[in-house]
């Protein structure tokens, strides 16, 4: 008895040592900064806050090309949102079918803050783009990739590529390791995987769609900003168009 006993507080120090080791928290929509619209030529700006964590609604309200409607996070926990802390990014996303117009880009995707407006941006060659309906699949349709660089992940069924004016509703997943051994400090192996809405995590066991890239930057070791909008300024946006982030959680080593 004194031994099952003892084992049974190994396990249960073993178990909260565990739990220790990872912690979660969910990131604010509710930061505004204007200038990354305007670094994407937008010239209507409509910032749209969202007062729950880990969840934001954008909704376009204007039918003018140019016209832009976004929100961004740049604190998690009531701290910054940095790379190297980052083990997993998880969401859900819901475009609903007939809401949007055929080549409307939505997007979400993060990119260094470095605590300055704009944040360190670099013309988009430093974004992590977990959505984006414009790229290599055509403007519309949804892919996941890293600003526009190669290793894109066009979302495909069994019917074709999937529009965002047929909406979507998927898990996603990102994944981030700081690669040290036998690598130049400040790369990282990231992976963004696409799975049913119904799953709390994509794996490469429920993957329907896999974006990776091998390396990140040094400049990724800086604070980051999430971004969600939609920006009008390829083609003129659709009035009522939705984009829904929810149980948006970070996991930090």
């Amino acid at each position: 008895m004194l031994q099952a006993t003892r084992l049974f507080l190994i396990f249960a120090a073993l178990s909260t040592l565990n739990l220790a080791s990872a912690t979660t928290c969910k990131p604010i929509f509710n930061h505004q900064d204007d200038k990354v619209a305007k670094n994407n030529r937008c010239t209507k700006i409509s910032f749209q806050p969202s007062n729950t964590e880990g969840s934001a609604v954008i909704i376009m309200d204007e039918d003018t090309k140019g016209s832009c409607a976004y929100t961004s996070a740049v604190l998690c926990g009531n701290t910054e949102i940095r790379m190297k802390d980052i083990s997993a990014i998880d969401f859900k996303v819901d475009v609903p079918p007939g809401k949007c117009g055929a080549k409307e880009w939505i997007a979400v995707y993060m990119f260094p803050w470095c605590e300055q407006p704009g944040g360190c941006w670099a013309g988009g060659q430093r974004e992590v783009d977990f959505v984006e309906t414009t790229g290599s699949n055509d403007p519309g349709g949804f892919a996941s990739n890293w600003g526009g660089l190669p290793k894109q992940a066009a979302w495909t069924s069994q019917t074709g590529p999937l529009q965002v004016k047929s909406g979507a509703l998927q898990h996603i997943t990102f994944t981030s390791r700081k690669i040290i051994s036998g690598e130049a400090s400040g790369t990282y192996q990231w992976d963004i995987r696409v799975c049913e809405a119904s799953a709390s995590k994509c794996d490469d066991s429920n993957q329907l769609w896999h974006a990776y890239r091998e390396k990140g930057p040094a400049i990724f070791d800086e604070s980051m900003m999430i971004v969600i909008d939609n920006w009008g300024v390829n083609n003129p946006p659709q009035p009522g168009c939705t984009l829904k982030i929810t149980d948006m959680l970070i996991t930090k080593y």
